[in-house]
């Protein structure tokens, strides 16, 4: 088992650089303004690695970006909320938390105030009690439901579980650490698993359910080392260490307890160092080998002592900077004053020069005035001649378009005289010649008028069908609709004497029962005189005949 422990230590060297090593910033989803989101995203990224110098960059932000909008201001001050905690300053954190909290209620923001609560919640535990913790926590619960964001969901049943776990109610604990895992993976949050895992198996451990706790450590250790979670590593193998030495397995659980101080000395982890260190103590203890157990708590002891001088100067560092930051705020404060008496004295300044601007141009535009009023009579006169000028133009116009109009509608009463005319001239010539012959058989006898009327009624077919006048009606007929016949012949070189004639009826818009007896012939010849007409002019299936001799 320790080889695959280091194997898998090993192996996680190259990712150490990219991983984020404060747990504080990782639930935080910033609603960031477009403008200012890269900065702050760097600032939160800085935050990981270097706090002082991220609230620094904060302050710079804060004066390079003057007029902030809403959610730039808010998420700002939440972002400063979380530093001051990390600093320890827990009365400035809690301070600006309210802020944020009152900026976030203003933007309707519920997934950002899910954030704010589940951060007042652990500031409450350091600062209040777990039970005020614990509240805050539910708050952040029920807005994550409301808009449905699981992760925060996950995040805060999480949170609440571990309330329950520093409460001792271990069955609520479960209850909750365990719905977070199934949302958790449902959405494939690994890095959250790893967290929840670990506290399973803390919160079975507490129960003395070793093998449950063994379980649920493993499974930690598994994703950790999967997504290169080195910092975390230490106490997920020491924690393993742990389950075999507290179930009589303390030569099993040696292997781990070296490894996991193996890797708290490489990453420079005194507290953890000094864990293993202890618990490796111990396992040796417990085999009976007292020498060695002896050895490793004294090097305990020492770790301790380096940790309370780390921890001492660490104190005494957080004190200096607090010093720092406040000192900082005032100078700030004193900024703001100076300038806020600069801008009232440059508004005052402002607003001198323009009363002086105003009356000078009350002035000049008195005297512009006079001008412009006599300009813009002249304007207006000239305006007045053009639009007169313009009316007249147009009443010609309206006169022009209605001579035209008019002449257009005699010339085309008078094609449609010209038409019921030539119509007439025909009828009357034909009545004519009826008559001439019928006053010629009266003079002959019986026998002979039969005859002679027989001719006539040859006669009279034949002329319903062969128009004898045919080159006259043609000429009128072109008078009319000019250069018709032409353009029919040059389209359609095929047609014939008959199939003109029927495309001029046509083009004169007689009905069908008018053509036929133009022409001489029943309905049902008609239909095939059109058909013949459709096919020589080549005309396509739909193509309607009438449509394309007018366009002629």
């Amino acid at each position: 088992m320790s080889v695959y422990i280091e194997a898998s230590y090993y192996s996680m060297q190259n990712k150490i650089r990219q991983f984020l090593v404060l747990a504080l910033f990782l639930p935080s989803t910033f609603s960031i303004g477009q403008e200012s989101s890269i900065d702050l995203e760097r600032i939160m990224k800085q935050a990981e690695n270097d706090p002082k110098e991220a609230y620094q960059s904060l302050n710079n932000f804060y004066q390079t970006v003057p007029n902030l909008s809403l959610a730039q201001r808010s998420d700002a001050i939440f972002l400063e909320g979380q530093l001051l905690m990390e600093f320890g300053l827990y009365d400035e954190a809690t301070h600006k938390l309210y802020q944020a909290e009152e900026l976030f209620k203003n933007r309707n923001c519920k997934t950002c105030l899910g954030h704010l609560y589940n951060q007042l919640g652990k500031l409450y535990y350091k600062t209040k009690s777990t039970s005020e913790a614990l509240q805050r926590h539910n708050q952040a619960l029920r807005l994550f439901k409301e808009v449905g964001d699981i992760k925060g969901i996950a995040r805060s049943k999480g949170l609440i579980g571990s309330m329950f776990e520093k409460m001792e109610n271990y069955s609520q604990a479960l209850v909750f650490q365990n719905e977070a895992i199934q949302l958790s993976q449902e959405i494939n949050d690994s890095s959250e698993l790893s967290i929840l895992f670990e506290n399973v198996g803390s919160i079975y451990e507490d129960l003395e359910e070793y093998d449950s706790a063994e379980h649920y450590f493993q499974l930690a250790f598994a994703l950790n080392s999967e997504l290169g979670n080195i910092l975390h590593m230490p106490g997920n193998i020491n924690n393993l260490g742990d389950t075999r030495r507290k179930t009589n397995r303390a030569k099993e659980s040696i292997p781990f307890y070296e490894s996991a101080l193996k890797i708290s000395q490489d990453i420079g982890n005194t507290y953890l160092e000094r864990s293993a260190t202890v618990d490796l103590g111990k396992a040796y203890a417990a085999l009976g080998e007292f020498e060695k157990a002896y050895l490793l708590f004294s090097k305990a002891r020492k770790l301790s002592e380096n940790i309370f001088s780390e921890e001492a100067a660490r104190q005494l560092a957080s004190q200096e900077f607090q010093y720092e930051i406040k000192q900082k705020q005032l100078e700030i404060a004193q900024l703001e004053n100076i300038h806020i008496f600069e801008s009232r004295v440059r508004w005052l300044l402002v607003s001198l020069i323009l009363t002086l601007l105003g009356l000078g141009w009350v002035l000049i535009s008195r005297q512009r005035l006079k001008i412009s009023v006599t300009k813009t009579t002249l304007k207006k006169q000239q305006e007045l001649i053009e639009i007169k000028e313009r009316l007249l133009q147009t009443e010609k116009e309206n006169i022009n378009l209605l001579e035209a109009r008019m002449s257009a509608e005699v010339g085309a009463q008078q094609k449609a005289l010209t038409a019921q005319t030539l119509h007439v001239i025909e009828k009357n010539q034909m009545l004519k010649e009826i008559q001439s012959k019928l006053e010629d058989i009266l003079q002959k006898d019986l026998r002979e008028q039969k005859k002679r009327l027989r001719n006539l009624i040859k006669q009279i077919a034949f002329n319903l069908g062969q128009d004898q006048d045919w080159e006259e009606f043609k000429h009128t007929f072109e008078n009319v609709h000019q250069d018709f016949i032409k353009n029919l012949k040059t389209n359609n070189p095929d047609l014939t004497t008959g199939d003109i004639k029927l495309a001029c009826l046509m083009k004169m818009n007689l009905s069908n029962k008018e053509i036929a007896a133009t022409l001489g012939i029943s309905m049902e010849s008609l239909r095939i005189s059109r058909y013949r007409l459709r096919k020589r002019l080549q005309l396509s299936e739909g193509k309607d005949l009438h449509h394309y001799l007018h366009c002629f």
